[in-house]
């Protein structure tokens, strides 16, 4: 990338306006004394080092970033303290606090979705187990939250396909294999059985009702006949 720096006198008035335009874009205006020294370090006689400006402006960015991160980090622990103690909505609130500073964190998606099945908010669940699992397609724990909520919201199949996904990026991981892959094939074979049971049901019902019907027919041929 090309950069390029311009230096040229100016006059004190404008060099005010430039400080305080780069106070504000910086978002270092009022925060604390220290910063001023910095910019009046590469402010001297009347002139600005526009690419010094630069430098300094994207360092700011930078520590920005950095306290971000760190403030993130910080509401992303409070958080997992809090749904241990079984504070889901407050452990809720701060992950979403978290997720405002860094929305690209698939970790703080997955745990939140964990909490609202704890709560038994399954299509929330299931969406920020989505959002988790875009985030990171790589990342089994992701794909297995995905297929835990899609079992609470009654998607047994998509669950298998997930859960299938989740060996796939982690095929030693033996919970996959022994509980969530399992559960759900029980509960599909169960699903299954109950079907084959109610089409049973209905195909003695149905045989029942033709049989009655039937007795009626020749109840009523039988009348007529004797009518005649």
């Amino acid at each position: 990338m090309t950069s390029f720096g311009w230096k040229r006198k100016i006059g004190a008035s404008v060099q005010r306006t430039a400080v305080s335009k780069f106070k504000t874009s910086t978002g270092v205006a009022d925060s604390n004394d220290g910063d001023d020294d910095e910019v009046n370090e590469f402010l001297g006689m009347g002139e600005i080092d526009w690419l010094e400006l630069s430098r300094v402006k994207k360092k700011s960015k930078v520590l920005q970033l950095e306290d971000n991160l760190a403030k993130s980090t910080r509401l992303k622990q409070e958080g997992t303290t809090l749904a241990e103690a079984e504070r889901y909505w407050e452990a809720i609130k701060r992950w979403d606090e978290a997720i405002d500073l860094t929305p690209d964190d698939a970790t703080i998606f997955e745990m939140k979705a964990q909490a609202l099945m704890e709560l038994c908010e399954v299509f929330p669940a299931v969406q920020t187990a989505e959002k988790a699992v875009s985030l990171d397609p790589r990342w089994w724990i992701a794909h297995q939250t995905l297929g835990r909520a899609l079992l609470g919201l009654g998607e047994i199949q998509l669950a298998i396909r997930t859960f299938s996904k989740a060996i796939h990026l982690n095929p030693t991981e033996e919970e996959l294999w022994l509980e969530d892959l399992k559960w759900a094939m029980d509960l599909k074979k169960q699903n299954e059985e109950k079907q084959i049971e109610i089409d049973s049901i209905n195909s003695d019902s149905e045989k029942e009702n033709i049989d009655e019907t039937e007795n009626d027919s020749i109840h009523l041929t039988k009348q007529t006949i004797r009518a005649r």
